[in-house]
């Protein structure tokens, strides 16, 4: 793939994926937190290290609590997640042993539930940068070389670009 070619959405083949050096990877099974983002909060701009994410009303916002309370909703890690997206690839929490931290009940205190996200990603560490177009974007982004290009594997999902840190890869999924 070209760093001066946007990498949007498509219907990607296996084929396709393996001959870009993507390899397909299992999720690690945690849970986390979402709420329907009201209309009331929209838009609702999300700024990470070399990225900005726009939610419009609908979106899904997914938090990780921590163990410790926060004061508010929004001081609690969070991201967007369009909501054909979440219905394809995000499952409510189905561990009957599970009990929630001071964190976790406090998210669920404002309305939010527990969830875990059930599919994989192909991905590939970057070399060179590259420029994506996600549906939270609002113009393409450059994802930097040394993270993780991540494409969705199923359903709504499938070939949408998004990245992580080399750190938050190995937290969310398996490699072998």
């Amino acid at each position: 793939m070209e760093k001066d070619r946007v990498l949007q959405q498509r219907d990607w083949s296996e084929q396709e994926f393996l001959e870009n050096g993507f390899r397909y990877f299992e999720r690690r099974k945690y849970v986390f937190l979402a709420r329907e983002l009201p209309p009331e909060e929209a838009p609702l701009k999300m700024y990470y290290e070399n990225d900005t994410h726009i939610a419009t009303a609908g979106y899904m916002i997914c938090f990780s609590a921590g163990w410790r309370k926060r004061k508010n909703l929004y001081d609690y890690p969070h991201w967007p997640v369009a909501p054909d997206h979440f219905a394809d690839m995000y499952r409510e929490w189905d561990d009957p042993n599970w009990k929630p931290n001071r964190g976790e009940k406090h998210l669920m205190s404002l309305g939010c539930k527990p969830y875990y996200n059930a599919v994989g990603v192909w991905a590939k560490k970057l070399r060179q940068s590259q420029l994506i177009q996600s549906p939270e974007h609002e113009s393409p982004f450059e994802v930097p070389a040394g993270t993780w290009l991540l494409l969705g594997a199923k359903g709504s999902t499938k070939g949408v670009s998004y990245w992580n840190t080399d750190k938050g890869f190995k937290r969310r999924f398996i490699i072998k």
